[in-house]
């Protein structure tokens, strides 16, 4: 009977498989029993499988976290040499009275484009902070938090 003992996660067999052999060793174990044994090896291979699901979860909401952070700064550069280069070019263009309707049409459409990529970039970043601060995983058998996982 110990070949039951391998139906188990290897975490689990790391901490109970003496204990659990002890036990088969020492009974007679019915069909039933052993049904049930492997009705609970099932059991625990699903809960080993949600345990590292969540920890996988935790470590991608780590890296995106990361993420936020340096598209934050890619962005705040960008928009700081946006801003420079603006300075510099309002220096030597003449005002937009002067320039013809083509031109002004082209760097309308820029600037739309610019800030449209801003503020999808921002958005992005604010829902990936919204997704990170969520600690509750919802499964088919019913809601699980991230705190409740030892690490």
């Amino acid at each position: 009977m110990k070949w039951l003992v391998w139906l188990y996660p290897r975490k689990w067999r790391i901490r109970y498989e003496d204990e659990f052999l002890y036990i088969l060793e020492r009974r007679k174990i019915s069909f039933k029993e052993v049904i049930d044994i492997f009705i609970n090896a099932i059991d625990a291979q699903f809960l080993n499988l949600v345990e590292e699901i969540i920890i996988m979860l935790n470590k991608l909401n780590e890296i995106m976290l990361k993420s936020v952070f340096t598209r934050s700064l890619i962005i705040g550069s960008i928009m700081i040499l946006g801003a420079g280069f603006g300075y510099w070019i309002s220096g030597i263009t003449p005002s937009l009275s002067q320039m013809s309707p083509k031109t002004v049409l082209v760097v309308g459409v820029v600037l739309g484009l610019c800030i449209g990529y801003i503020i999808g970039q921002t958005r992005g970043i604010m829902r990936v902070i919204k997704v990170t601060h969520n600690k509750d995983v919802f499964l088919p058998t019913g809601k699980l938090k991230f705190e409740k996982i030892e690490k």
